[in-house]
């Protein structure tokens, strides 16, 4: 803390962009279809606060749910460092601020990123060597009012140990059974993970409330070992929370920021690290691994197999990843279509993995 006390030579900077209507007429404007910038600097440089306004899509036509998820998802947010062609940052816009399931979560804040009303705020340090540029992509048919603006601070001079912020984001089903093991991040390089913020859906009146999906090994193998290096034993308890996820619940570093748990059930929860990042030196891997659950429970696994075999136990992921690394790139999952990524629940035609 003492160093909000310390002065230093005045090196601040902004840039605005999306809003052309009134001092800044050269603004692009987020229309449909179309990309901004809305920072474009030069380095060395950190970026030290991302504000966009929330964009709600006013259609008749549309539900209220609908119009949230995509406005949430039908933004795309990328940020390119150094000139590099590959964003290190591709994530929709809500999932970047961690306003999970389509749009839905409450109004939070913490040290990293919030939802505030009508508006979305980053303050993760996102520095910078030769160059950024931070751009939205308005993948809608629908022109969007938008303000956002970009606030930095000049680097006297680039250092080595600084790492390039990454964020990445996907969404993916499977069917959720006695056996399951599956992976859900991986990242080569030298750096360090400090988020997540996941949103889970399902349909299946069997997982009402979470039953069995906050179970799971939360499995995080480092520098490519065959063991994992921590082992969660439950989503719940690897989020920070136990006994499930029974009320929304608002933390500087871990949240439940929304969840329904009738059915369809749906849960958007983060964890950020600020003292206590994972470290990797070569690779991190995260894996969840539902096959140690209930094994001696001999009538849970006779229904847990009963829904495989007919086609139930369906279950939705929208994960969002948060590290830093020491080289800008990453091998982003290819960005679903605007219905697939903004569709709310899965079942009877899940998004494919």
């Amino acid at each position: 803390m003492i160093n909000i006390a310390r002065l230093k030579r005045q090196n601040f900077g902004s840039c605005n962009g999306g809003w052309a209507y009134d001092a800044y007429p050269e603004l692009e404007t987020l229309d449909a279809g179309r990309s901004i910038t809305i920072a474009d600097i030069k380095g060395p440089a950190v970026i030290t606060n991302i504000h966009s306004t929330q964009h709600f899509i006013r259609d008749d036509n549309l539900s209220e749910d609908v119009r949230r998820a995509m406005s949430a998802r039908g933004v795309i947010l990328e940020i390119y460092y150094n000139g590099v062609a590959v964003p290190a940052v591709r994530v929709p816009l809500g999932d970047f601020f961690g306003d999970g399931c389509g749009g839905r979560a409450i109004h939070f804040s913490t040290p990293f990123v919030e939802k505030a009303p009508e508006s979305y705020n980053c303050f993760i340090p996102m520095p910078f060597e030769k160059s950024v540029r931070v751009i939205l992509k308005n993948t809608t048919e629908y022109d969007l009012s938008n303000y956002s603006f970009v606030e930095f601070e000049r680097l006297p001079s680039w250092e080595d140990d600084l790492g390039y912020l990454h964020t990445t984001w996907k969404r993916f089903a499977f069917q959720l059974h006695g056996d399951t093991d599956q992976h859900f991040f991986h990242v080569d390089g030298y750096g360090h993970l400090i988020g997540r913020a996941w949103s889970v859906c399902t349909d299946e009146p069997f997982f009402k409330g979470f039953m069995f999906v906050m179970e799971g090994n939360n499995e995080i193998r480092i520098d490519d070992e065959d063991d994992p290096r921590a082992d969660y034993l439950g989503t719940e308890d690897s989020f920070g929370f136990s006994w499930g996820f029974k009320q929304p619940f608002i933390g500087i570093y871990n949240g439940i920021n929304f969840v329904q748990n009738e059915t369809p059930s749906m849960l958007s929860i983060y964890r950020f690290r600020q003292r206590n990042p994972i470290r990797f030196n070569k690779s991190l891997d995260l894996r969840v691994d539902w096959s140690h659950e209930f094994t001696r429970n001999e009538g849970f696994q006779r229904e847990i197999a009963r829904l495989h075999a007919e086609d139930r136990g369906w279950i939705d992921y929208a994960t969002t990843c948060y590290w830093y690394q020491g080289t800008v790139w990453y091998d982003h999952e290819s960005l679903m279509p605007l219905d697939e990524r903004a569709k709310a629940v899965l079942h009877p035609n899940p998004v494919d993995q």
